[in-house]
């Protein structure tokens, strides 16, 4: 390895020195709408079980849809 390419890798691994870091909180779901995903959410939200219920109903609507045909 080059000696460019060492100090690359060094420079790389060692710990932010200058000041600050930002730790980012990421919750990851699968793809797609499901009313599992839907609880997720509201409770991430903390919202009120009236509203997680709202959605929960205009989900199980949304189903029933068939989509558009556009051509």
């Amino acid at each position: 390895m080059n000696t460019k390419n060492t100090d690359l890798k060094n420079i790389m691994t060692e710990p932010y020195k200058y000041g600050f870091e930002t730790n980012v909180d990421a919750d990851t779901t699968p793809k797609g709408l499901s009313e599992d995903i839907i609880r997720f959410i509201s409770a991430k939200k903390n919202e009120p079980e009236w509203l997680l219920e709202y959605r929960l109903k205009a989900y199980q609507h949304w189903l029933t849809l068939k989509e558009p045909h556009w051509c």
